[in-house]
């Protein structure tokens, strides 16, 4: 009898794949952690029942999180990732020769260790020497941060959802929000993952209403991504100085997903999508733009 993962988005709602072998499963003293072999999507990374990350399809996700603020942010030298213990985000901000220093806050070790062993197209990032990996929880880090001084050009969450009483709960909250902002250089840009429109509209209001009382400017962009229920996901940007739909740069290296094009098409939001967010984020939305 095959085996199938399942995750349900909502009560009435659930995204099944089928499973080849379980190659790792353990629980740490965060969350329960697994590594599946599926049939469709490859070796995946599993939190607390929760897909993550797949070898397939992963590229969307992460280039879209990683290459957006990179390529709107004039001078990229600093950045942080809060979160990501994957390595699939860091591994593309990497690919820019401009970062000099990446720092990555992942609470839970057995994450990286998990991806190291078992995720071979994420985990090429923990070996380059710009990399440092700070082992503790991302909203202490960003207070301690933001009262130290230490700033940021780019700041990227890539955290669990908030969902439920894990890791990632305190990653959605205005205080956490108002320390990004202190820990960011003028001009700095922050973007964080806001999930599932469909099945979680509330996650996109409460972040893009937070992000829009605190940054001079807040937009919303998206990207389909199969492995993920709905299929349909969001990220929210605040930034101090540059418009982040606008790419000032190009990604001059190979991509499976990003193109400029894309950049600046994955800002125009459809209707449905626009009267989710706050009129005062909805009033920051770019013009319509045509086709590039």
């Amino acid at each position: 009898m095959a085996l199938w993962f399942e995750e349900s988005a909502s009560p009435g709602h659930r995204l099944q794949s089928k499973v080849l072998q379980q190659v790792y499963f353990a629980q740490s003293p965060y969350q329960t952690i697994e590594v599946i072999d599926t049939e469709e999507f490859g070796l995946s990374l599993v939190l607390d029942g929760i897909m993550q990350t797949t070898t397939r399809d992963e590229f969307i996700y992460h280039e879209m999180l990683a290459y957006v603020p990179i390529a709107s942010h004039p001078a990229p030298r600093q950045i942080l990732i809060i979160g990501g213990g994957d390595g699939g985000l860091a591994r593309d901000v990497l690919k820019f020769s401009g970062v000099q220093e990446l720092d990555l806050v992942e609470i839970d070790r057995m994450v990286v260790d998990a991806a190291k062993q078992f995720l071979p197209t994420h985990r090429v990032a923990f070996n380059d020497p710009r990399l440092t990996i700070h082992y503790e929880d991302g909203a202490r880090y960003i207070q301690r941060a933001s009262q130290s001084g230490k700033l940021y050009d780019i700041i990227l969450v890539d955290s669990t959802d908030p969902e439920g009483e894990g890791p990632g709960k305190f990653l959605y909250t205005h205080a956490f929000h108002d320390d990004i902002y202190r820990a960011l250089r003028p001009g700095g840009i922050y973007v964080q993952h806001t999930g599932a429109p469909f099945f979680n509209p509330e996650v996109l209001w409460d972040v893009s209403n937070d992000v829009v009382s605190l940054f001079a400017q807040c937009q919303v962009y998206w990207c389909t991504i199969p492995s993920y229920p709905g299929g349909l996901f969001t990220f929210t940007a605040g930034s101090k100085g540059p418009n982040v739909a606008i790419p000032q740069r190009p990604i001059d290296w190979p991509t499976s997903w990003y193109t400029p094009q894309i950049h600046r098409l994955a800002f125009e939001l459809p209707p449905f999508l626009k009267k989710l967010l706050p009129a005062s984020v909805r009033s920051q939305s770019i013009p319509n733009m045509g086709t590039p």
